[in-house]
């Protein structure tokens, strides 16, 4: 039996099978190859192996001081990968690129369940995947897959409540997870989840117990870490919410003013061709009065809440438009086939020729497998590394853990000199102005220190007749100390 809908499925969902051992391939290969790196990656490294260190899920801590940024579900996943795997490059990319898998399964579900069509899965989950820095960030221990995850996860149980709202409460801690992924960003999924549920909420009445309970598993998945942290950082609202989740907008006038143009090259720069079937998917869309069917709508008001903060930022980096992908995948999907099925009419109308539906959809596939398959051509050696290597700053790092002085970076890697040396280092840049250098370090009373330089640094020791000791040293990096 087990075996007879294991072939069912196989046969039904080929395309989906296809999707993930491509994908299954491009996630994985060579996936430690690269050393971590700044600053993201190997920052949040070094908090999730803090948090094995420590056995403390709830204050987090970076470099010795506490670490407001982001919630904690991207370093509770890398912990326990830590714990269970050890720690190191591979263990570190693992949560995201696991993660991505189920994204790549439940977009192709997704725009089954919005469009009732199994080749606008494929080649939404097929753009997704072959959207250049998507598959960047995937490939590292970032936030924004883990992220992109839990959105796509939220507004997939989104669609299935809106006919079964007693899954309404699986919304809610799955909405809950999302917003512990990242700060703020996944408010934008509330107004989705409202629009897609809306028939369902009107009948309060009737389903009031299961609002009630997806509100309480919501604040049962978001309400402990951030009660914790409010009671112990009274200034925590401030640097969580409005410095890092609203990027210091503090009014709202400040989001009524377009910085288009800038989020729109990243856009373009992070999914490269798939921009341009965007627009056009988009434009046809809208041309044809097809957003007046709810699904079509959905994707539209989806792209809407998710890229409108963007565009009136101008602090708006790369990375941030990557949760703008998951709609432009079906907008681009849906759009272009729509449009596809439009001109083929017209086609039909003229030469009086029959298009076979079953055709018409190999032809899409094929077409836009095609596309893909230029698209990796091209940015294939961008995200796939060709050799394993330590880089200099990497190698000086892991050598510094050995000597136990107070440890110094004169340079500008903190975060993988604190991940590789396994302990706190200290920047020169932050001293006091009187040990602001190299040279004002080895002037002042500071006793019992190293410090990692650029080779050619101590020159500046030499030159003033100040004594020093070369430790350890590479192509690029030194490690002194007074003799």
């Amino acid at each position: 039996m087990v075996i007879k809908k294991l072939i069912g499925f196989t046969k039904n969902h080929l395309l989906l099978i296809i999707l993930l051992v491509l994908f299954g391939f491009f996630f994985f290969y060579r996936l430690d190859y690269q050393t971590l790196t700044s600053w993201d990656e190997a920052w949040y490294g070094s908090i999730s192996r803090n948090m094995v260190k420590s056995g403390d899920f709830i204050n987090m801590t970076w470099n010795g001081r506490p670490y407001y940024d982001h919630p904690p579900m991207g370093f509770w996943l890398m912990a326990t990968s830590y714990k269970l795997f050890g720690i190191n490059e591979f263990t570190t990319r693992l949560p995201s690129v696991l993660l991505s898998i189920f994204t790549i399964i439940l977009v192709y579900f997704t725009g089954i369940k919005l469009f009732k069509n199994e080749t606008i899965g494929y080649v939404a989950a097929l753009m997704l995947g072959t959207s250049v820095w998507y598959l960047i960030r995937v490939r590292s221990g970032n936030l924004d897959a883990i992220f992109v995850f839990f959105y796509i996860l939220t507004v997939f149980l989104s669609l299935y409540s809106s006919k079964k709202f007693y899954l309404f409460p699986l919304v809610g801690i799955a909405f809950g997870c999302l917003m512990m992924s990242k700060t703020l960003v996944g408010l934008s999924a509330l107004p989705l989840i409202i629009f897609i549920n809306f028939h369902q909420l009107t009948k309060i009445r009737k389903n009031i117990l299961y609002l009630i309970l997806a509100i309480a598993g919501f604040f049962v998945v978001v309400y402990p870490w951030y009660h914790a942290n409010i009671a112990r950082n009274p200034l925590f609202i401030e640097e969580h919410f409005i410095i890092t989740g609203m990027r210091n907008k503090k009014t709202l006038d400040s989001y009524l003013h377009l910085k288009a143009e800038q989020p729109l090259f990243y856009l373009h720069m992070g999914v490269r061709k798939w921009y341009y079937f965007w627009l056009l998917g988009g434009s046809f869309l809208l041309v044809s009065l097809a957003f007046l069917k709810k699904p079509v709508a959905t994707i539209l008001l989806w792209n809407l809440f998710v890229l409108y903060p963007f565009l009136t930022s101008e602090k708006t980096h790369l990375w941030h438009l990557i949760p703008v992908y998951l709609p432009m995948v079906f907008i681009s999907s849906f759009g272009v086939y729509k449009l596809g099925i439009f001109s083929l009419f017209l086609v039909k109308k003229i030469t009086k020729l029959n298009f076979n539906k079953t055709l018409i959809n190999i032809i899409f596939i094929f077409f836009f497998s095609f596309i893909s398959y230029i698209q990796i051509k091209i940015f294939y050696n961008e995200v796939i590394p060709g050799s394993k290597y330590i880089p200099d700053d990497v190698a000086i790092s892991k050598t510094i853990s050995k000597y136990k002085q107070t440890r110094y970076l004169d340079d500008d890697y903190l975060p993988i000199a604190v991940f590789y040396s396994g302990d706190n280092i200290r920047t020169i840049i932050d001293l006091p102005d009187e040990k602001r250098s190299l040279l004002k370090l080895f002037q002042s009373d500071e006793k019992d220190f190293v410090v990692i330089t650029r080779y050619w640094a101590p020159d500046s020791l030499k030159v003033n007749n100040i004594p020093y000791k070369v430790l350890d040293k590479n192509n690029s990096f030194s490690i002194v100390s007074r003799p």
